[in-house]
């Protein structure tokens, strides 16, 4: 797909959402820019250092954009933004539109060849870093990317504390120069192969998303929503996320890292109402309840995505913190799902998951022939999700159509996941879903999807390994842990490798952290053995 192709809709279908109103005319820029006119002394966003309300918020992007522009970001430019959760992000990010950018989310776990690896496939001319030596791992990232892109990539460094460069005496009372029909954001999706899949986001195809994630969630303008997970993940962004609270002119509170450590004092001092979480939070989130029961006395509403869910856990959180758990299923290029806030708790136990628009379409087909699945008796069918509907993209920015298999030729999105799909019945009106398993090759580890393609890859370039492979082992903390099963032969001394150096071996590939595995499990074959994995002799296993 080329950069002037749409890769958010069909041609025809983007007509038809258009005439009927499924997509609407406003731009997330613009939606600020409404409610610094409305309510401009409504907060608007919070961090550790500063708060601004949406007056604040809309004339500091304003003199952001401006002064992007003359930092030379030109319009139509993509731009990484890899910074951490804070207004200065938002800021960034409102001011990159503003200015006719593209920002790319990047996220802040990132190392230099991931970088590098994002900035070619989406053709970037910018990064934006933070300042500050507290980001230590952040700047090094990034200064090492620039460096080795040899001034195709220019660097930003952009303070925390402060925000980014602004340009003062902009007419802070304009409305934003932005059309629903440009891109707004580019995000990276791919579930079923390593390679990075850019997903081009317009303003019109975004915000109907995040306008059918706040019905789902109810989300009003009273919320307070905690954001301690990645800003830049999907899930954090428009599920309903930063953008669902931007949407409703609610209140986005920031926290550099989800741990209760960090985000109990802004839960409290704020009286925060919603936080998204991902499973591997829940237990220590409910023993911090435990200590201080009083600092989430606020919170109503959790939403949980990024893994799959144990309820008898959702259920503890609830009755622990006082709160709805609301499980979210979705993806960047694809169908969301929720939970009904008013579906019973039976229903809840079974797993069912209702798609947000009525304009969904889904197909439930045989994984291994792609036949459309025969429903049983009840009305349900099991298989692969196929869908499309007016927030499904229908292909990858500068990728070939159906790259790894994702699209067909009909615009039908395969999610590699397997589901069971109900269709109505008398006691539930809607359709639902219900989150089987995957097809796909990853490991989902605590919300972070691991490719066991890179480790293994990595793994056999050392010279010792001839054998390599990543699995996934059951967590009860990150649902699953990775273990890499490796098979080594001697060294001229007769020496084999064991962890220690493997793992050595990987960090310096520049891996980023949440790919290094868990654990080891080392087998030996003498230096003219053949065989199998099952037929060496292991020698070191770290759990």
């Amino acid at each position: 797909m080329n950069d002037d192709a749409r890769p958010d809709a069909p041609a025809a279908k983007a007509d038809e959402y258009r005439t009927d109103g499924t997509w609407g005319e406003q731009t997330i820029t613009g939606l600020v820019a409404d409610h610094a006119l409305l309510h401009p002394g409504r907060p608007a966003a919070t961090d550790q250092h500063r708060s601004l309300d949406y007056g604040g918020l809309w004339r500091r992007a304003r003199e952001a954009a401006a002064g992007f522009t003359i930092d030379g970001v030109a319009a139509g430019e993509r731009v990484l933004l890899h910074l951490p959760n804070s207004v200065a992000w938002l800021e960034c990010l409102l001011g990159l539109i503003e200015a006719g950018a593209v920002p790319v989310m990047s996220t802040e776990s990132l190392r230099a060849s991931e970088l590098i690896e994002q900035a070619r496939a989406v053709g970037a001319s910018h990064l934006l870093t933070p300042a500050e030596v507290t980001f230590s791992a952040m700047r090094e990232a990034a200064v090492e990317a620039v460096r080795n892109l040899d001034g195709a990539l220019q660097l930003h460094e952009i303070p925390i504390a402060t925000g980014p460069r602004s340009a003062p005496g902009v007419d802070a009372q304009a409305t934003s120069s932005c059309r629903a029909e440009d891109p707004a954001l580019i995000q990276i999706g791919g579930p079923r192969c390593p390679d990075v899949l850019p997903v081009v986001r317009r303003h019109e195809d975004y915000l109907c998303s995040v306008e059918l994630s706040n019905a789902a969630c109810a989300l009003t303008a009273d919320a307070v929503m905690l954001i301690g997970i990645p800003a830049s993940h999907n899930y954090t962004m428009a599920s309903p996320g930063i953008m669902g609270a931007l949407l409703a002119g609610a209140h986005v509170v920031f926290a550099p890292d989800p741990t209760p450590s960090t985000c109990w004092p802004l839960l409290a001092a704020h009286g925060c109402t919603h936080t998204p979480l991902v499973p591997s939070l829940l237990v220590p989130w409910l023993e911090a309840a435990g200590d201080d029961p009083a600092a989430v006395a606020g919170l109503r509403v959790i939403w949980v995505g990024g893994a799959p869910l144990d309820l008898t856990l959702a259920a503890r959180v609830e009755a622990g913190l006082g709160v709805r758990v609301q499980e979210v299923y979705g993806m960047a290029e694809g169908l969301v799902a929720y939970s009904p806030l008013d579906m019973d708790r039976t229903s809840v136990a079974e797993h069912r998951l209702v798609p947000m628009s009525e304009r969904d379409e889904i197909r439930i087909v045989d994984p291994s022939s792609g036949v459309d699945a025969v429903p049983d008796g009840e009305g349900r069918s099991r298989g692969e999700l196929l869908c499309r509907g007016p927030y499904t993209v229908a292909g990858f920015l500068g990728a070939p159509e159906g790259a790894c298999g994702i699209f067909d030729a009909d615009g039908w999105y395969h999610s590699g996941d397997i589901v069971e799909h109900q269709m109505p019945d008398a006691g539930f009106g809607k359709p639902r879903l219900a989150v089987l398993g995957s097809c796909k090759p990853q490991i989902n580890r605590g919300a972070e999807k691991i490719f066991p393609g890179r480790v293994e890859s990595v793994l056999l370039r050392h010279p010792q390994v001839v054998e390599a492979k990543l699995i996934g082992v059951d967590d009860e903390v990150l649902g699953h842990a990775t273990r890499a099963v490796v098979t080594v032969v001697p060294d001229e001394t007769g020496r084999y490798p064991k962890t220690l150096k493997l793992r050595r071996f990987l960090h310096e590939a520049k891996l980023a952290a949440y790919y290094l595995p868990d654990s080891f499990e080392i087998h030996k074959r003498p230096a003219d053995g053949e065989g199998a994995l099952g037929a060496t002799r292991r020698i070191d296993k770290e759990v």
